[in-house]
């Protein structure tokens, strides 16, 4: 993964090596390279011009191409509820309500977390954001810029486990909680995101 303004940078200073050259080699009468130069030209253009427009503040393979040809996310149910503390505001995001391994429930499935199982095989990493970031341009929140352990994997603590957490999220403090969700017509399970809260304390 890379920063859109990092990338921009790059694709900006190679398509003004590239004109240069055009310039040089048609002072030069190098035509022999000249059709090979304009194309490079046209594709940094064409590069440039979507790096200026993207939304995205991070690229990865799979962001760019959710984003040129975005996928037919479904509608997932979820329920909003607030709570106000001395020091902070919550506002949460709820996936699950009831048993999520009851195959007999009626319940929305809830959105897949894509994870990786860590070394020590008991906890899972979120290496790549985007498929909470889809979730979260549902809720019509900021996304994240990128993975993130368990953390319990970074606190020790039991009550940390199948919790994903953001310090530096825009609006505060970004805390995803996972759990297994079985779905009821082929009894396959995954894990999915059971709630997401924003808070407004910075921890």
């Amino acid at each position: 993964m890379i920063a859109t303004s990092t990338a921009l940078n790059i694709v900006t200073a190679l398509l003004a090596i590239s004109v240069l050259w055009l310039i040089y080699i048609l002072f030069r009468g190098h035509t022999e390279s000249l059709v090979r130069t304009i194309i490079i030209i046209v594709l940094l253009g064409i590069i440039l011009g979507y790096l200026q427009t993207t939304k995205l503040t991070v690229l990865s393979f799979k962001a760019i191409k959710n984003d040129l040809f975005p996928p037919n996310i479904p509608q997932y149910h979820y329920t909003v509820s607030e709570s106000d503390n001395l020091y902070s505001h919550r506002t949460i995001y709820s996936f699950i309500s009831g048993d999520p391994l009851d195959s007999t429930s009626t319940m929305t499935a809830p959105p897949e977390l894509k994870l990786v199982m860590d070394p020590n095989g008991r906890t899972f990493t979120l290496e790549d954001p985007e498929s909470l970031n889809l979730v979260l341009d549902q809720l019509q929140l900021p996304r994240v810029s990128h993975g993130v352990k368990e953390l319990v994997a970074i606190t020790g603590k039991q009550t940390d486990v199948g919790v994903y957490r953001w310090d530096d999220y825009p609006l505060g403090t970004l805390i995803v909680e996972r759990t297994l969700f079985q779905q009821k017509n082929t009894m396959q399970s995954y894990n999915a995101i059971s709630r997401i809260i924003v808070d407004s304390r910075k921890y």
